[in-house]
This record gives C-alpha cells, sequence and structure tokens, in this order.
C-alpha cells in the first residue's frame, strides 16, 4: 500500500499532538488536584458534582444561620438569666421591708436598692445583639422597646414581631422573644391599673406610676379608667392651678374631685388608686389611669418603690402597705414565670439547633467524601500515567523525525 508524504505527515503529526493533549490535561489534573477539569472528562461525574456542590453550599448558608440563631438565643438565655437574679433581689428585699420594725426610714433605705435593680433590669431589657439590635424590640430592631418615663416605669416601644431562621429545608427555629409577651403582659394578682401622659400636653407635668392603697375600694370602681384633667386657672377662686379627676367612659367627676387646687407632688387617692402629679401642668393637659388585670415588671417594682417611700406607719397606711407588698411578691412571682418559661423555651430551641447541627455536620461529611472520591485526582495514578505520557510523546516526536526523514534519495 502506497502511503502520501502528506498521509504520513499527517498521522505523525496527530500522534504527537494527542499524546501532548493527554499529557497536558494529565499535569492540569496534578496541578489542581482535579480529576475531572471539564464536563466533558466524565459527563455523569460532572453532574454529580454540581449537584453535591450545591447541596454543600445551601448547607453552608443554613449553617450560618444555625451559628446566628444558637448566638441570639445564648445572648438572650443570658439576659434572662440577668433578669431572674435581679427579680429575685427584689424579691428578698420586699420580703425585708414587711418586717414590722421597718420604719419608714427604713424603708426608703429599701427602696433606694430596689430603684438600682430596677435601673439594671431596664438595662437587661434594652440589650443590644452584636449587629446592634435591640433583642426585645420584636421586628423593630432599631427602636429601644423600653422608654423611661418621668414618673416611674416605662414604656414599650417595640411590637409583637417574632423573628425565626430557617436552618435546614423543613426546620425554622425562633430567634427572639418580644419585651411585650417577656415583661409587659403579666398577670397581676389583684386588679390594678397603669398610668400615662396625655402625648398632647404642652406642660412639663407627669403622674407617677402610682399603686393600689385601698384593694377593696379599687374593686370597687374598676375597671372604669379615670381622667385627671387641668382647668383654666379661673375656673377657681381664687384663681390658680387645679384640676378635676372624671371617669373616662362618661366624663363625669369622680366623688366631687372637681376644681381641687394643684400642689406639686401632692399624694392623691382616687378610689383605691395612690398617685402623684409633679412638674408644671398646663390648662388643658390630662393624665390617664386606665384599670388593667396585666402589670408589667416594671411597673410592679415602681409601684412598690413609690409605697415604700410613702406609706407611713400609721394603722390605715401600714394596711395599705401590707396590701402592696403581698401584691408584690405574688406579681413577682408571676414575672418569674413567665421569665422561666421562656428560658425553657428557648432551651429546647437550642436543642434543636443542636441537632440539626449535628445532622448538618455528619451529612456534610458524607458529601465531602462522596464530592472527593468523584473529583479529586489519585496523585499516584496521575503520576504514573503522566510518566507513561511523558515517555509515549517522547517516542512520537522520535518516530515523527526519524520518519520524515526518510527519502528515495536516501537510497540512492
Amino acid at each position: 500500500m502506497r502511503i502520501s508524504t502528506m498521509q504520513q505527515f499527517n498521522t505523525g503529526l496527530r500522534s504527537i499532538l494527542n499524546n501532548q493533549e493527554g499529557t497536558l490535561n494529565t499535569q492540569q489534573q496534578i496541578s489542581t488536584g482535579r480529576r475531572v477539569l471539564t464536563p466533558s472528562d466524565d459527563p455523569i461525574a460532572s453532574t454529580r458534582i454540581l449537584q453535591l456542590q450545591q447541596d454543600i453550599s445551601l448547607r453552608e448558608q443554613y449553617q450560618s444561620n444555625v451559628d446566628a440563631a444558637k448566638n441570639r438565643l445564648n445572648l438572650e438565655e443570658s439576659i434572662l438569666e440577668g433578669v431572674t437574679e435581679n427579680i429575685t433581689r427584689i424579691r428578698e428585699l420586699t420580703v425585708n421591708a414587711g418586717n414590722g420594725s421597718m420604719t419608714l426610714e427604713d424603708r426608703t433605705y429599701i427602696a433606694a436598692e430596689i430603684e438600682q435593680r430596677l435601673a439594671a433590669l431596664q438595662d437587661l431589657m434594652n440589650t443590644k445583639d452584636s449587629s446592634n439590635t435591640y433583642i426585645f424590640s420584636g421586628f423593630k430592631g432599631e427602636t429601644i422597646p423600653f422608654e423611661q418615663r418621668p414618673g416611674g416605669g416605662v414604656i414599650y416601644k417595640g411590637d409583637d414581631g417574632e423573628r425565626s431562621l430557617n436552618i435546614s429545608n423543613s426546620t425554622t427555629v425562633q430567634t427572639n422573644d418580644t419585651g411585650k409577651a417577656l415583661f409587659v403582659d403579666i398577670s397581676s394578682a389583684e386588679n390594678t391599673f397603669y398610668t400615662r401622659d396625655n402625648e398632647a400636653n404642652i406642660g412639663t407635668g407627669f403622674i407617677t406610676n402610682g399603686f393600689v392603697s385601698d384593694q377593696e375600694a379599687y374593686d370597687e370602681f374598676y375597671p372604669e379608667d379615670m381622667i385627671i384633667r387641668f382647668n383654666p386657672d379661673g375656673f377657681i377662686t381664687p384663681p390658680g392651678p387645679n384640676y378635676s379627676v372624671v371617669s373616662k367612659s362618661d366624663n363625669r367627676p369622680i366623688n366631687g374631685l372637681t376644681g381641687q387646687g394643684y400642689k406639686v407632688g401632692a399624694e392623691l387617692v382616687v378610689n383605691g388608686a395612690n398617685f402623684k402629679i409633679a412638674g408644671q401642668p398646663e390648662p388643658g393637659d390630662s393624665f390617664l389611669l386606665n384599670s388593667s388585670e396585666k402589670q408589667s415588671v416594671t411597673d410592679t417594682v415602681s409601684g412598690l418603690v413609690e409605697g415604700l417611700r410613702s406609706l407611713d406607719d400609721n394603722p390605715e397606711e401600714s394596711a395599705a402597705l401590707d396590701n402592696l407588698l403581698e401584691t408584690t411578691l405574688k406579681n413577682l412571682d408571676f414575672a418569674q414565670t413567665s421569665v422561666s418559661e421562656v428560658r425553657s423555651e428557648i432551651g429546647g430551641r437550642l436543642n434543636t439547633i443542636d441537632n440539626i447541627d449535628n445532622l448538618h455536620q455528619d451529612v456534610d461529611l458524607v458529601s465531602q467524601e462522596v464530592l472527593s472520591n468523584l473529583q479529586d485526582v489519585d496523585f499516584a495514578e496521575a503520576v504514573s500515567r503522566l510518566s507513561l505520557q511523558s515517555f509515549l510523546l517522547e517516542a512520537a516526536q522520535q518516530s515523527f523525525t526519524q520518519i520524515n526523514r526518510l527519502s528515495l534519495f536516501n537510497t540512492l
């Protein structure tokens, strides 16, 4: 069979190029550590590798959520531990205040420590996480959850939003608890109230947190609300600052309390509700006393402080003090229960997160092993193959050179 020079040349060149391609491919495998460099190297393995890489990437996202959820819940748990410690100490001081040998001066000292504990409690309730987000504000993470009132206690400024994170394809975990559910919506042992300054007020007056000094009298008034409204100075003779106390439902004066002369910080007792108005209210300003069957932990403690500083040792006020201390102890127990229940829930969420975390690690370990088997190069085999391919390439190059030297003229 006759072989043309061109055919001979192309065959030799093709052999060299094929061996060069194989050698280069093996060199790339060794340098990258990957067996499959392009989908054409192994289409089936390439498809499986892509699926595994997507699964691993998704688990990395879930793992990030796992870490974030764990950090948030651990922070909340540590905060609630501090809350529990402060409430426990306040309860101990409340019991001490009930000692019959205590005088008003002694109770004032106790009130000072309770007030310090209350400040620490409010600091904990306004804690931020590492991302500078208030953890008890619900969805309003940029808003301070508990705003201090001039008259004592706080106002909740957050919402009811409960944040959550997906930690697996089928598992979502709650990562916060709202301050409203934890510290505000707490059942009260007795019918009670909370006070507010009307937001439309233009003066500097404010109403204190207050407390119930006569439970029986207040129970008869409950669930009515009352308004303390300041009248024009000319409403009384001689003219001067004055106020009226009316029921919210029908605007009728309560117990004939209309046109009462105002004294800054004077104690008011209306239907068993004890409170003060301080500052300089302007005519038209009003203050609200709203009945409630719930009482926030801060209102409970603020009312206690106010009572310890104002109730004297006479028989009537001693009875009011006993009632205040008894109700306070019960309400503190309710607050402790609220915190304990949430701490138990947090423990359950952390257990769920740990289980999912362990599952992710187990699955990821298997996936990484399978992925390695599919895409990683066997270095011993690759080096051996490279040696053979280099030998074949060199042989092809030498034979190409020798064959191309052949010529009819060499035989003449």
